[in-house]
């Protein structure tokens, strides 16, 4: 079966569910050695299903069900299987309201608001939030902790929501060329619920930012390259640089692999699309685990060299923090342009594809424990409130 989107045939391709329940009980599960166990959290068993065929792709690896987990556990044949992200199943949560007629919707995308709404003289900031693969609004928004941290700053979060008939694994389609342009695909669809916060929501324009998790930081990358103008700062983790793949396949081979290009060539990706702009594009903030197994750390180094030398600076860090508030494992690099920080690099040492947390009732904590998050002691998505200007 083909999947379709607006008529034109998607990159996924699937079973039927009665051929993929009859393969589901003839394969044979086994434990995998092979899996790291950082990517799915401490004290997890990793389970590996191989793709039925003399010339199998490596095995894909998936976290053990508990009694309560899935019933079945059907192959999964996309190839971007390794974006998978913060899988476990959420609960229908409180507070966010959908938005169904937000205007011109080239993605066929979903968008959910929390928050009050502003007004004409009190327009209020605006968080984009965009979920990793396998989530919902929802399971972001309970995971990460913005609602909590928006009711305190005082500010709209706005969660963008993948369909299942876009991409059966609920990944933002950061790899497919009409997907990722000006105005059209996903990144079409983003701009436009941007745009209808500010003209209905009371969002501040000068005030809009952008956070991306997984396969939702490959687009916010997409999304700052392609409407710059649209965003006042954008944080990404564990994501990839614009353009680090072409295509499905390409994307399946380079996720776990990235390539290393000269940041002159990361950087062309992005300055093709507005050959004569001279304002600066908005500054970014980087969170990478070192231990990640399903998005390669180089991918965040990319990022680092692609965002840098768009700014026309280079890719060596003007201040380091090697124990960033007295961790460790957590270093500061910043990177700047002039007086100007372009880039700020968080690299959490010994992290695996896991939200960092640090649980408990201070202002600047929060989080909620799972094994697809980490309480490494800091809050990350404080952090990036922080950065943004919402808290202090």
């Amino acid at each position: 079966m083909t999947v379709r989107r607006g008529g034109v045939h998607g990159p996924i391709h699937s079973p039927t569910p009665l051929r993929a329940w009859r393969h589901a009980r003839s394969v044979q599960l086994h434990p995998a050695p092979a899996c790291p166990a950082e990517a799915f959290g401490e004290g997890l068993a990793p389970l590996c299903l191989p793709k039925p065929s003399a010339k199998a792709w490596p095995l894909l690896c998936l976290p053990k069900p508990s009694a309560k987990a899935w019933p079945l556990l059907l192959p999964l044949p996309l190839p971007l299987l390794p974006l998978l992200l913060f899988t476990t199943p959420a609960r229908a949560g409180s507070g966010l309201q959908e938005v169904k007629d937000f205007g011109p919707d080239p993605g066929n995308l979903r968008m959910f608001v929390h928050g009050a709404a502003g007004t004409a003289t009190a327009r209020r900031p605006l968080v984009v939030v965009l979920h990793g693969c396998t989530q919902r609004a929802r399971r972001i928004a309970a995971l990460s902790g913005w609602n909590d941290l928006a009711d305190r700053a005082g500010c709209l979060v706005l969660y963008v929501q993948q369909r299942p008939i876009n991409n059966s694994l609920r990944c933002f389609n950061w790899f497919r060329p009409d997907d990722i342009l000006p105005e059209q695909g996903e990144v079409g669809s983003v701009t436009s619920m941007v745009r209808h916060a500010v003209d209905h929501l009371g969002a501040d324009p000068q005030r809009v930012y952008l956070y991306g998790v997984s396969s939702g930081g490959a687009l916010a990358a997409a999304l700052m390259a392609c409407a710059p103008d649209l965003f006042a700062h954008v944080a990404i983790f564990a994501g990839a640089p614009y353009r680090a793949a072409h295509s499905t396949l390409d994307a399946r081979l380079v996720i776990r692999d990235p390539r290393e290009l000269p940041p002159a060539t990361w950087a062309e990706q992005v300055t093709r699309l507005h050959p004569d702009r001279q304002a600066p594009y908005p500054p970014l903030l980087v969170l990478h685990g070192t231990r990640d197994q399903v998005v390669g750390f180089g991918h965040g180094l990319a990022l680092v060299a692609q965002w840098t030398a768009v700014a026309s600076t280079d890719s060596v860090p003007d201040a380091v923090d090697t124990a960033f508030r007295g961790l460790a494992r957590v270093e500061r690099r910043e990177y700047r342009a002039g007086d100007r920080a372009v880039v700020t690099f968080f690299r959490f040492e010994g992290l695996g594809h896991q939200l960092p947390i640090d649980p408990g009732d201070r202002p600047d904590q929060g989080g909620r424990r799972s094994w697809v998050s980490r309480d490494v002691d800091l809050h990350s998505t404080w952090l990036v409130a922080q950065a943004f200007g919402l808290v202090d």
